[in-house]
């Protein structure tokens, strides 16, 4: 009867400490699934990072493919003065002009014998101080120096206020170097806008080569002289694209530009006589559309697909510069007897044999592509080379019989001064500033490809004619003639 109770009594005592142990095992269960979902996480956060490593590890192994291919392109003499070498011309070029080159030699061609002569002769010797006498000895030296006038020309103009009978209009005749709303004159112009898209200077620059001359322009007043200028010559601009659509070769390219710090695009339209540019916010086959007009010209281009959506493939030539280099850099990583490297020597091959021999058949260049075409491999490079060409295959052939070198060169060296003046000027502040400079630096590089002599009196023409367009007051033979005060008695 007694054992009964003392039982219940244990095992009271034991359901007590059942629990205490249960509730220590749940405290240790709930530890360890905070431990799970923490290792858990851990393990989440490292597969994203493990990825992330991935990713960045392709990343890398391309940019260092990229690199590679770079450097062993730039270890390879891809040109020889624009022409491709094969490996084996080990021959070097002689000292002096080349063959095809223009001939800069100054001396060839100036007379001399129209040359100002002056005697120079001493009294007496510079190092024991006795007397010298006169003889007819010479020596000759020729002498080229500028004349530096710190004075700069400053006129007061005085205007009669005529009156036209005819016509019933008051006249007011121009001075030929006068122009409308400045005070600067025409010489000044013409300077600013050589300094700035001959020598490339920035606006401030410009201002202190003036300096030197006796003048104080400022940033301000340089850009303002520019920007009337583009006024005056904007009629100009347009006749020179119209002159560039109807050549029968179009060079295009285009490059980055920037206003304000954000991108642009400066196009070119450009044959052996003009160069044309054209400010644009895109790159968008729309603005090639705008430069391209009616043209029936053929577009040497670098193989940007735009060109040939607007020209169609039968006007469009390849350059054989951009797909050569493509080859190089596809081979880099190529063993020298892979069929990739076999590819591309016989692209440089065909190039050279054009540039060697300019009887060659279309039919024979024709025969060498589809030879190169027919190699079979299942090489990446090969691919890659093969693909374009399929593409270019019509284009690069028309421009090795159309083109001097068959490269889109000219289009290059015209951006290259625009980069070089996007580099020095950091671009544009607006993109009325950007077209201003399409506008006028078409004008100077268009004008530049003549003699420099004609400089001068072509731009005076070009801004007198932009002038009168505008303003009929300067359409008056004006006489100028010293003021009575200034006359001598």
């Amino acid at each position: 009867m007694f054992i009964l109770p003392n039982y219940v009594e244990h095992l009271r005592i034991d359901v007590r400490k059942l629990r205490v142990y249960n509730q220590v095992l749940q405290k240790a269960n709930s530890a360890q699934k905070e431990n799970v979902e923490k290792l858990k996480e851990k393990l989440e956060r490292v597969e994203k990072e493990r990825d992330k490593l991935k990713i960045e590890n392709e990343k890398l192994k391309i940019e260092i493919e990229k690199l590679t291919k770079t450097k062993n392109r730039y270890q390879i003499s891809l040109f020889d003065h624009g022409n491709f070498k094969h490996p084996d011309e080990k021959e070097r070029k002689q000292k002096g002009g080349q063959t095809g080159h223009k001939d800069t030699n100054r001396e060839r061609q100036e007379d001399i014998s129209v040359y100002l002569r002056k005697r120079v002769f001493a009294n007496q010797c510079g190092n024991c101080g006795g007397e010298l006498t006169r003889v007819n000895a010479i020596k000759e030296k020729l002498l080229l120096d500028i004349v530096i006038n710190p004075q700069a020309v400053r006129l007061l103009l005085e205007v009669e206020r005529q009156w036209c009978t005819t016509c019933k209009k008051e006249v007011l005749a121009k001075n030929p170097q006068s122009l409308p709303f400045t005070e600067y004159g025409m010489n000044i112009f013409m300077m600013v806008l050589f300094l700035r898209f001959r020598c490339l200077l920035p606006l401030s620059k410009v201002g202190a080569v003036t300096e030197l001359l006796g003048l104080c322009l400022s940033e301000s007043v340089v850009n303002n002289i520019l920007v009337q200028a583009k006024e005056y010559l904007g009629s100009y601009y347009e006749k020179l694209l119209t002159a560039v659509r109807k050549g029968e070769i179009m060079y295009n390219d285009e490059t980055g530009w920037m206003v304000r710090g954000k991108s642009a695009w400066l196009w070119v339209a450009a044959n052996e006589e003009v160069t044309v540019y054209k400010a644009a916010e895109s790159r968008g086959k729309g603005i090639f559309e705008s430069i391209y007009g009616n043209s029936d010209a053929y577009s040497m281009h670098d193989g940007y697909a735009c060109y040939e959506g607007i020209t169609g493939e039968e006007k469009s030539l390849y350059c054989w510069s951009h797909i050569l280099r493509f080859s190089f850099e596809e081979t880099a990583l190529d063993p020298p007897d892979s069929e990739g490297v076999h590819l591309r020597e016989g692209l440089v091959a065909l190039y050279r044999k054009k540039q060697k021999d300019p009887t060659v058949s279309e039919k024979e260049i024709r025969d060498d592509m589809d030879h190169l075409l027919s190699i079979i491999s299942n090489q990446q490079s090969v691919k890659a080379i093969h693909h374009r060409l399929i593409v270019q295959k019509e284009g690069l052939i028309k421009a090795l019989f159309l083109t001097l070198d068959g490269t889109n060169n000219r289009s290059e060296q015209e951006l290259r001064s625009m980069a070089i003046m996007r580099y020095t000027s950091s671009g544009s502040d607006t993109y009325k500033g950007m077209e201003t400079t399409a506008v006028l630096a078409s004008v100077v590089r268009t004008q530049l490809k003549k003699p420099l002599a004609q400089f001068s009196p072509d731009m005076k023409f070009h801004l007198l004619t932009g002038i009168k367009q505008s303003s009929w007051q300067y359409r008056h033979r004006a006489v100028t003639e010293n003021h009575p005060s200034e006359t001598p008695e």
